[in-house]
């Protein structure tokens, strides 16, 4: 299910996220520039190629190139929710990729959210393991909402995002029926709508209260706001400090408030990926418990997420070891190109 906000008051561009699923399991991954980089896309559909021009950190349950969210070091910050009625389109002419290498795509190749936008609208979300709807906030203070409806993209930013929340509703669904105040909601929702609604409704509250601008108050406000509306199975909580390039977390087994900061990492095309196991139970500082990167951590991230029983019974995934095998291998297939930053 999960939450996001994005606030951008004055110097403040803060974005939060709670991730609600029933597994705990989720690490932090550095991407550096340089790296070319290829969608691992089924033939006939030809797959999305890039370059990587921006180094970022990524959170992820999934492994490493399957992000559920993460900050560049422009300030894009893109994040995810889950949308059960997201259409991705059937055909088309545009490359492929999937619905979580989307999110590495951007994150890579875009500095603010209109070059994300853009980037969106020149690729196809194909064989998709989940359906999604996403949003987006930079340095800039722009913030938008990508879905999917029909086949189609729907973008929402500017006047038509007067709310910067996201939660499991459609976006103009859950707008009207907040807004709606004499009539109340008018949609029949089921139990997994109704508790979408409900945690939008919390998180617009929270969001319309004064942002305090300094760093540790900016950081307890957003938390707060989380706080008010995770639910049982939120495994863990983020914080994007935009303008600060920094990043906080915590979670329900590690509740104590870690930080890393983007400006200390090396994201250079020479430079050694890192990783990082969020169940840290010290808080403060985490960018000295970060470890080295190794395809051997990536299987065990793989595995653990696609061998789970409850994820199994609840998606019907059935991946073979070998297939494992090949998605904890991909960040080794990628080369690394050299090259010059260019902001």
């Amino acid at each position: 299910m999960s939450t996001a906000i994005y606030l951008s008051r004055g110097e403040v561009k803060i974005m939060g996220k709670n991730q609600d699923v029933p597994y705990e399991g989720v690490y932090l991954f550095t991407n550096k520039r340089g790296i070319a980089k290829k969608a691992m896309i089924m033939s006939p559909v030809m797959p999305m190629e890039w370059m990587s021009r921006l180094g970022s950190v990524t959170v992820s349950q999934v492994g490493k190139e399957y992000p559920n969210g993460g900050m560049n070091e422009a300030g894009l910050v893109v994040e995810q929710t889950t949308l059960r009625s997201s259409v991705y389109p059937e055909v088309g002419t545009f490359p492929a990729i999937g619905e979580l290498p989307f999110i590495q795509l951007l994150l890579d190749t875009c500095e603010n959210v209109q070059e994300a936008i853009e980037m969106a609208a020149r690729v196809r979300i194909v064989d998709p393991m989940s359906r999604l709807h996403y949003m987006m906030g930079d340095a800039l203070g722009n913030c938008a909402v990508l879905e999917y409806v029909n086949g189609e993209m729907k973008v929402y930013d500017k006047e038509s995002l007067p709310k910067t929340i996201l939660a499991n509703t459609p976006y103009c669904d859950a707008l009207a029926d907040l807004e709606d105040t004499h009539n109340g909601w008018q949609r029949s929702y089921d139990d997994y709508a109704r508790n979408s609604m409900e945690r939008f409704t919390i998180a617009a509250a929270a969001a319309s209260l004064p942002v305090p601008s300094g760093r540790n108050s900016r950081t307890v406000y957003m938390l707060d706001a989380l706080t008010a509306a995770k639910r049982e199975d939120t495994a863990y909580s983020l914080m994007y400090d935009i303008a600060d390039k920094r990043l906080y977390f915590r979670t329900e087994r590690s509740p104590s408030l870690k930080m890393l900061d983007l400006a200390h990492l090396d994201f250079s095309p020479e430079a050694t990926a890192l990783a990082l196991d969020l169940q840290q139970p010290e808080g403060g500082d985490a960018g000295s418990r970060l470890a080295t990167y190794d395809r051997s951590l990536n299987f065990r991230v793989v595995q653990s997420f696609f061998r789970d029983p409850t994820l199994t019974e609840a998606f019907g995934w059935n991946l073979s070891d070998e297939m494992l095998e090949f998605l904890s291998a991909i960040p080794d297939s990628y080369e690394a190109v050299a090259q010059k930053r260019e902001f």
